[in-house]
């Protein structure tokens, strides 16, 4: 019997029902592992160090009737699914899926208060605080009123994500009409140093100078380890670099970069006290930020419009303007999927008994 086909423009992604696309998926994923089992005993292929590769492609494609079921609600159902009578929605995903997202709010400079001298003996706190930043998929940087963060302390955060790659995203809250936490806008940290060493000129020297030093003292020798902690290296050129000094604590060496960057900055004559603010934000990274956002209690129609129409890494969640989390795409839609073939399995559970 042919599948019922959905009412909907000719070109249609998926032009069959959902309960088709729900089936299909365990049809094909058995179909590719008997292929792939006749294969292997033929002709040995794929050898084990690519079998992990191949499997993660089988199940791609398995779902793939699934994921053009999610594009074709994307371009005609404004967001809501409905398997049997089950309904299911972004709105309630995404709330879900935020919370699974390891999120850091740095409040406080980087853990430096306003009165605290700038020098060495504030890096320890800057290294607690970047620990934390690093261990998270997104930092939360709260600039409440504007005299919480000096800039150079938000540089060193920018320039050490984008140096790791972590965290992935960046966001800022401030307080806006007497709102605290209201959000102003995300981006990621590569796009962020990008904007500011083109900003500040100065920066950015400080920046590759701090870099080099980084490179130096990896390929530089360490002391033997019954030394302990290496706070100094042999570089080939018979030179001894050290590790900036951190009071009352040893330096941490995977943290480097910061150090020389903070370094750099204690030897300029400029006032490290420049506080940035949503103003100085702006001025410094509006072309890349991401400024929109979803409420938490968005119909699905504004998901759906919303994914339609950027191939962005994250979307802010708010709620009545103030920061809750941000959501990941990717995630966002594999929780889709999977709540969909849950439902599907229920639907069919339930008609086989």
């Amino acid at each position: 019997m042919e599948p019922t086909r959905r009412p909907g423009p000719e070109l249609a992604v998926w032009p069959w029902s959902a309960r088709v696309a729900v089936l299909l998926v365990p049809a094909v994923l058995l179909v590719l592992l008997v292929t792939l089992a006749i294969t292997r005993s033929v002709s040995s292929w794929p050898s084990e160090h690519f079998q992990g590769w191949v499997l993660l492609a089988i199940i791609g494609l398995s779902l793939l009737p699934v994921i053009l079921l999610l594009l074709q609600m994307l371009v005609t159902r404004g967001g809501t699914f409905k398997v049997a009578g089950l309904s299911l929605s972004f709105t309630q995903v995404s709330e879900t899926v935020a919370s699974s997202v390891r999120v850091t709010t740095l409040a406080e400079n980087l853990g430096t208060t306003e009165d605290a001298p700038v020098n060495r003996s504030s890096l320890s706190s800057i290294i607690r605080a970047l620990r934390r930043a690093h261990d998270s998929e997104v930092t939360v940087v709260d600039l409440r009123q504007g005299r919480t963060w000096w800039e150079t302390r938000l540089f060193i955060l920018v320039a050490g994500a984008a140096r790791r790659d972590r965290p992935a995203a960046i966001a800022f809250i401030a307080d806006r009409n007497g709102r605290p936490g209201s959000y102003v806008g995300w981006a990621s940290p590569s796009r962020l140093l990008d904007m500011h060493t083109a900003a500040v000129p100065k920066f950015g020297e400080a920046y590759q100078r701090a870099v080099s030093k980084s490179a130096q003292w990896q390929i530089g020798t360490p002391p033997p380890l019954h030394q302990g902690p290496a706070l100094s290296v042999k570089l080939p050129w018979n030179e001894t670099l050290y590790l900036p000094p951190v009071d009352n604590e040893t330096p941490d060496a995977s943290f480097a970069l910061e150090l020389f960057l903070q370094q750099e900055f204690d030897m300029g004559t400029d006032d490290q006290r420049a506080y940035v603010g949503i103003q100085r934000l702006l001025e410094l990274y509006e072309p890349v930020l991401m400024t929109d956002s979803v409420d938490v209690g968005a119909d699905d129609r504004t998901w759906a419009r919303m994914l339609a129409s950027s191939p962005r890494r994250y979307f802010a969640l708010t709620s009545a303007g103030a920061f809750k989390s941000l959501v990941p795409r990717d995630s966002l839609l594999a929780a889709l999927v999977v709540r969909l073939v849950e439902s599907g399995n229920r639907v069919t559970g339930a008609e086989g008994r």
